[in-house]
């Protein structure tokens, strides 16, 4: 059966842990991880658009296809 959500790049990923009543931490809900978008290119494509030489260096790759912000899912976003 087709799922249209499964074809979908999402790179943060969460799963629920499982929580002991004897566990002494207060425990998190929901633990978060990224998973880069190379997992999602399966050969590189002709043409890709790239960065600056200099803007490429700040952002780690040349091309934009392969960038990926980090932001901290666990962090208070302010209003």
């Amino acid at each position: 059966m087709y799922n249209p959500n499964l074809n979908q790049f999402t790179p943060i990923k969460q799963y629920k842990p499982f929580h002991s009543t004897f566990d002494p931490c207060p425990p998190l809900k929901r633990k978060y991880y990224r998973t880069p978008p190379n997992l999602y290119i399966n050969f590189q494509p002709p043409n890709l658009e790239q960065f600056p030489p200099y803007e490429a260096l700040m952002k780690g790759t040349l091309w934009k296809a392969l960038y990926d912000y980090y932001e901290n899912p666990y962090k208070e976003r302010k209003s």
